[in-house]
Formats: structure tokens, sequence, C-alpha cells
């Protein structure tokens, strides 16, 4: 469902990903890595939140250079920190990417609210909440619409045990139909969620030679 050929990215002289390539099935992957090798930046590149400086990006067989729009529909990504307005309140937060993604809120999404125990703040704006439900309302917002390539940044960041191993869950009963990447430092949420691990030190060595259907 993901598959990535020659990726290059650089911030001046600073080379962070030259000629990266995989493709990746369903299943879970964990990316892992130093601080500051480039796991943020890779998946900021593979949500086309950043331009590549080269090489090209498919989702689901749709090209996120030739195909942005399309491509952009099949695929959902919550970075690190919330891109939340602070006036927005969660609830808002959740009707906007539905607008975006011309989705509905939908049962999943819902009931992540309700295991996250959002219901009380939904109404409450991002500068008035704490990190961790912030991170819960992005989560959320994940999860809204037919997504095939789920892209997240350090999900389990600032949760709450019962958050994390909802979370966990949530990974695993998708690990047969969507193709789930995301960075950790996290070892146990690794474990947890049945992931498989992406050295990210090993696609930059080899140039990228990662191939898998599914963990």
């Amino acid at each position: 469902m993901l598959r990535v050929d020659g990726l290059s990215k650089s911030y001046g002289e600073k080379r962070i990903l030259d000629g990266v390539s995989f493709a990746l099935g369903a299943g879970v992957f964990a990316l892992q890595g130093a601080n500051g090798i480039g796991k943020s930046t890779l998946l900021a590149l593979l949500a086309g939140a950043e331009p590549a400086d080269g090489g090209d990006i498919w989702i689901d067989g749709r090209n996120l250079r030739e195909e942005p729009r399309p491509a952009r529909q099949l695929l959902s990504y919550a970075p690190d920190e919330s891109p939340a307005y602070p006036f927005m309140t969660g609830r808002e937060l959740l009707d906007f990417v539905a607008m975006i993604k011309k989705a509905r809120v939908a049962d999943v999404a819902l009931g992540l609210v309700e295991g996250f125990a959002l219901g009380a703040v939904l109404d409450t704006r991002f500068s008035d909440l704490s990190l961790g439900s912030q991170k819960k309302f992005v989560l959320c917002a994940a999860w809204i619409g037919e997504a095939r390539v789920m892209l997240l940044d350090e999900p389990s960041n600032g949760l709450d045990l019962a958050a994390r191993d909802l979370l966990a869950r949530m990974f695993r009963a998708e690990a047969r139909s969507r193709t789930i990447v995301y960075a950790s430092h996290d070892a146990e949420f690794v474990e947890t969620a049945g992931a498989a691990v992406i050295a990210l030190e090993t696609l930059l060595m080899n140039r990228g030679a990662c191939s898998s259907a599914r963990t």
C-alpha cells in the first residue's frame, strides 16, 4: 500500500534522506532510530506535509507528486505536535478534518473519543487542553475517512496507560487492512502494538532495501 522510490531531503547543507526506497503492505510498522536521524522528516514527506527534494511516493497506487489530492484522500497523518489552531475546539478539529477528507466523523473516531474519555472536553479550546488531550484529539482525527495508509509521529507520547492500551488494540485490529507506520522510542508500546521494527539507520545505509507484505 505504501511504496517509496529514491526519496531525498536536505535542509541547507544537511542531507537528511538520500535515495531512500522501500515498500510496505498491510501491517503495523514502528520506525525507530536515534534522535535527529530523520524519522519525523520521513513521516512528513510521506504525508505530503513537506516537499521532498527528489523521489516518488505511492499511496495505494496513487503517486503523491502526480496525484496529490487522490493520494492524500487515502492517507492520514498525526504529527507529534498538535496542528490545530489554539482557538479550535476538539469537536471543531474533528469536523474540519472530516470536511477536508470529504468524509464524516464516523463510529470509529467517535468510539476513540469515548475510549479516550474526551466527551467532557469536546467543546474546550485546544489552548485550554492538556497536551495529552490534544494528542488524543489528533489521534481521533486520524481515524476519520478511509485511509489505507496511516502515518503517526510518536503516537503514545503524553498518553495515560489506558489510552496507550486502547491505541495499541486499535493498531492490532487494523493490521490486516491498513499500513500503519509510526515513529516511536517507546519499546513497550511497540511490543504491545505488535509492530515490526524498521530501523531508519538500515534504510539510510542500504539506500532503502525494505519490503514487507505485513508484520
